[in-house]
């Protein structure tokens, strides 16, 4: 395992370095089927990233963002989010990161999730907590709900989905002591798990985007289920987030 958390980190630290080399400085921005968008950067950040793992785990599997699936007989999956937050990029607006998993036999083992721009490196693997920067970080001890801050995203299907999302958000507005919204889920549960908010929930992700941040939660004393208070996996497209103790107020509020 050390090995490959000196891989996972010395991944997305190349990678970070590409985007910024790119930062502010596009050429072309491409329209995703589900609405999202692509860059330049995104492609060059996730081919360092997928390149160095092939040099040092050639027989891993590997899910990326832009080149999907490369299926191997082996026992870990690398989970790649190579720009998180690419609209945020591309604007120039300073939230985004890169964003590392790795699996075991369907089990998180070790993660990084890099903010390029803040300079801020979060990490953990299984059993060993949860670091920024080298710094052990926790949840916060926020248990009241008028107390509690929260930060979510929107998913970019219309219609029926945004009058769902609108009806999830009215109890928090209501009875929370606010909202945040950032637009890259990896770099929002970085900050649950460094206790600047209280609690995180969304719908419409893949695993890419959460699998780094889920186990740097739980290795910072955090909460990971799905809407239904059910355990979560990368897979149910769906999270929610928390330190723990404003957890069930979350589930019935989402659920109620």
């Amino acid at each position: 395992m050390p090995e490959i958390q000196k891989i996972v980190e010395q991944a997305s630290e190349e990678a970070g370095k590409i985007l910024l080399s790119y930062y502010g400085k596009l050429y072309k921005i491409s329209k995703k089927e589900n609405a999202g968008i692509v860059t330049e950067a995104d492609k060059a950040a996730e081919e360092k990233i997928i390149s160095l793992i092939k040099k040092h785990f050639p027989d891993h599997s590997i899910l990326a963002e832009e080149s999907g699936l490369n299926e191997k007989h082996s026992s870990y999956k690398w989970l790649i989010d190579p720009l998180d937050g690419t609209t945020n990029f591309s604007r120039q607006i300073p939230f985004f990161c890169v964003s590392i998993g790795v699996e075991k036999d369907q089990e998180l083992v070790a993660a990084a999730i890099l903010d390029p721009i803040h300079k801020e490196l979060f990490t953990a693997q299984k059993g060993k907590g949860a670091f920024c920067n080298g710094k052990k970080i926790s949840v916060s001890k926020v248990s009241q709900w008028d107390d509690a801050l929260f930060i979510t995203g929107f998913a970019y299907q219309k219609g029926m989905v945004v009058k769902q999302e609108l009806a999830r958000l009215e109890p928090f507005l209501q009875k929370s002591h606010g909202i945040r919204r950032t637009g890259s889920a990896a770099w929002d549960l970085c900050q649950v798990a460094c206790g600047h908010f209280d609690g995180f929930w969304e719908k419409h992700l893949k695993p890419w985007d959460v699998a780094a941040g889920m186990l740097i939660i739980q290795e910072a004393g955090g909460k990971i289920t799905r809407y239904d208070g059910n355990a979560a996996t990368v897979y149910d497209h769906e999270i929610v987030a928390s330190n723990g103790l404003i957890h069930d107020q979350m589930i019935n509020a989402l659920c109620g």
